[in-house]
């Protein structure tokens, strides 16, 4: 008995043993239509830097950097895949480990083509394997089935130059136009640079391109009052200019630039304008704004006595709030009169809260006292000049009323709104640059570059931050 048991036992156990084969081989195995490419990341690649020894000689050290925090956007709709922020100079791209991710987990190869890249080759993509990114390269994800795949162009973006350095180039040695000039101010406007000079006998407006520079040419035959120069300014976003009593501002219809007029204005200097008002002062020396393109002015309130406002080298800054797009930081720089007040030794510094918003209150004028021992104040510097740069401004100008700073030897930096002046080292003159200590000019252009004009010497420079002219990826998709 105990024997038929043993056998029963065994055989039960054959049995279920065959079933358990045979539930095994029926699994159903599913195959997707479908699959994409949803992650794209780095490894450690080979980084190459420049150095120089004590004695001046040039020498290359390798490294390696972790790029796997690069983040690689995907746009599916495109077939595009690249990081929006470069990796950094000296990364090797030719030899760039990745990992790839992939829906439904589809087949992942690359398209290394032949030499004459006429024809396919494809290879199977492993994490392990350098791929050369020195161009961008096709990626294939095939579904399960084999029966389609999606294509993917990858970029991979390494800069090829330094980080928050300037660099000059000197357009011009001397150009005739800009050495005769007795005065002159530059503003840019339309792709093009507009110049405001006065040639002796009474100030003419010019216009040349940026991509062509210095090729001027006459917008108007013209001829305006000697200081029209210092009446020249962008307001509601067009150049505009007050010459002989008279407002004169430029706008661009079709291809040829029309001018518009205010005569007989009641303000007697134009400082500049927001893209909704103008300002000026009044014979009295108040200060004074305009609603749009007319004559109607209103004193503005301020918080201090309105001798503080400066009436010479008059600089007008509207500054865009980083958090609110109906806000505006306005700023009025410049120096009081020399023959009024001559032991000023820093700029006057004037600000406003300017609020777009329906219903928003209307901010007063503020006066930026400071103490006379502060460091941080923008002196007082002949001619001084403006212009916003890299969420801030940078002044230069030329002798300081004391002797204490000489034309040209530095940029001043703001940071904080006109609060707090520095010598930002990143910022240097051109080697080279000349120019009459009271006749020079400064703007930057739509692309971020900053001109310097010299007068008498007529040298023109332009340079940029390196930063502001790599390329904006695209960082979001519909």
């Amino acid at each position: 008995m105990k024997n038929k048991f043993s056998s029963f036992i065994i055989l039960f156990m054959g049995m279920f043993m065959l079933v358990s084969c045979l539930k095994s081989n029926d699994d159903e195995v599913i195959y997707y239509d479908d699959t994409a490419i949803t992650s794209f990341t780095l490894g450690t690649l080979n980084r190459y830097l420049h150095t120089t020894s004590s004695t001046g000689a040039d020498s290359v050290y390798k490294t390696t950097l972790d790029c796997s925090k690069y983040v690689f956007y995907i746009d599916q709709a495109n077939r595009l895949i690249y990081n929006p922020d470069s990796l950094p100079i000296g990364i090797d791209a030719s030899k760039v480990l990745s990992t790839v991710t992939s829906k439904n987990s589809g087949v992942v190869l690359i398209n290394l083509k032949t030499k004459d890249k006429t024809k396919d080759s494809l290879v199977y993509h492993s994490s392990t394997d350098s791929i050369d990114f020195t161009e961008p390269v096709e990626f294939r994800v095939y579904n399960n089935a084999g029966s389609a795949y999606r294509t993917y162009m990858v970029h991979v973006n390494v800069h090829q130059e330094k980080s928050n350095v300037f660099n000059w180039s000197q357009v011009a040695e001397s150009d005739a136009l800009v050495a005769s000039m007795q005065g002159m101010r530059m503003l840019a406007y339309d792709g093009k640079i507009w110049m405001m000079g006065n040639e002796g006998t009474g100030a003419r407006l010019y216009v040349s391109e940026t991509s062509k520079p210095l090729t001027w040419r006459l917008v108007s035959q013209e001829t305006y009052s000697a200081d029209a120069y210092k009446n020249f300014a962008l307001c509601l976003g067009l150049p505009t200019f007050l010459s002989g009593g008279n407002i004169y501002q430029y706008y661009k219809n079709e291809e040829n630039y029309e001018c518009k007029t205010i005569t007989n204005s009641s303000v007697v200097n134009l400082v500049g304008g927001t893209e909704k008002d103008l300002y000026g002062f009044s014979a009295d020396g108040k200060l004074m704004k305009a609603q749009s393109f007319s004559d109607v002015w209103n004193e503005v309130s301020l918080d201090a006595n309105g001798e503080w406002l400066p009436k010479q080298d008059v600089n007008f800054v509207s500054l865009p709030s980083k958090t609110n797009r109906q806000v505006n930081k306005l700023l009025l720089i410049g120096n009081r009169e020399v023959s009024e007040y001559p032991s000023d030794t820093c700029a006057v510094v004037w600000g406003k809260v300017d609020e777009e918003a329906e219903g928003s209150m209307n901010q007063h004028w503020s006066y930026y006292t400071t103490d006379r021992k502060d460091k941080y104040r923008l002196p007082r510097l002949a001619n001084l000049q403006i212009v916003k740069y890299n969420d801030g401004m940078l002044a230069i100008g030329g002798n300081n009323v004391n002797g204490t700073t000489k034309a040209f030897s530095q940029f001043y930096k703001s940071i904080d709104e006109g609060l707090t002046w520095t010598n930002d080292t990143t910022y240097q003159f051109p080697k080279g640059f000349s120019s009459n200590t009271s006749i020079f000019s400064i703007m930057c252009d739509e692309d971020n570059f900053i001109w310097l004009f010299g007068g008498g010497t007529g040298q023109v420079w332009k340079g940029r931050l390196s930063d502001l002219g790599w390329r904006k990826e695209q960082r979001a998709f519909e």
